[in-house]
């Protein structure tokens, strides 16, 4: 453990989901550089230049990654990142890690080829943000049924931030391609049973075109909306 800049290490379970999840809480004002080397890790090139912030978000979402990678045999795996930036997992898993300001999360289960995984967790925006910001996340036709909702906007345009982050981060490493947030509708929302389905509007690949949706899981805690997204 990395105490006391790494805390509260945690598995959460999700129903339906066959893989591992794991959170943990982290410190920004108790990171230090050489917590790299105490946790087994080169300091990485790309963060010579990033505040503390990034760097101890990196740190904090690699060893929690190794707790969860361990599970499924690999033991002190080092999950190093690609040149697209997305982190290059083992053969045979398919993951995702995410970060707000001081929680992080490493989700993973078994690939079997067609497999995704996506998980995000964020920070609910202010209701002056989340009108500056809703036109890159929704459409105007999402934006209106956000609106007729009894929650607030910037409750629900938060968890459909992250429910599309997730949705990337699940489908990139099966179609290597970007596509925004534009690219996707929220199609159905249940916040009694905590459900959302996204359906795509780009066409990606053969695979996964025009149409095809998506379901998913979110949580609430505090101001933290966390979404999930697994196939």
């Amino acid at each position: 453990m990395l105490s006391p800049f790494v805390t509260h290490v945690e598995i959460i379970p999700v129903s339906a989901f066959s893989g591992v999840i794991a959170q943990c809480h982290f410190s920004v004002a108790d990171y230090q550089d050489d917590l790299f080397a105490l946790a087994g890790y080169y300091f990485p090139e790309h963060l010579a230049s990033a505040v503390a912030k990034r760097r101890a978000e990196y740190l904090a979402g690699r060893f929690l990654a190794r707790q969860v990678l361990a599970s499924f045999g690999h033991q002190n795996f080092i999950l190093l990142r690609g040149e697209d930036r997305a982190p290059i997992w083992p053969n045979g898993i398919a993951g995702a890690i995410s970060h707000n300001l001081d929680t992080a999360l490493c989700a993973a289960q078994f690939d079997h080829g067609t497999t995704g995984v996506g998980i995000d967790v964020e920070t609910q925006m202010p209701p002056k943000r989340a009108e500056e910001l809703w036109s890159g996340i929704v459409d105007d036709a999402e934006c209106l049924w956000l609106r007729q909702q009894p929650q607030s906007f910037n409750l629900l345009l938060t968890l459909v931030f992250s429910a599309k982050e997730s949705l990337f981060k699940a489908l990139y490493p099966q179609v290597r391609c970007y596509f925004d947030f534009l690219d996707a509708r929220i199609v159905a929302l249940d916040m009694q049973q905590c459900t959302f389905e996204l359906e795509l509007k780009k066409t990606l690949t053969l695979c996964y075109q025009a149409g095809q949706c998506f379901t998913g899981r979110f949580w609430q805690k505090g101001d933290n909306v966390t979404t999930l997204i697994h196939f």
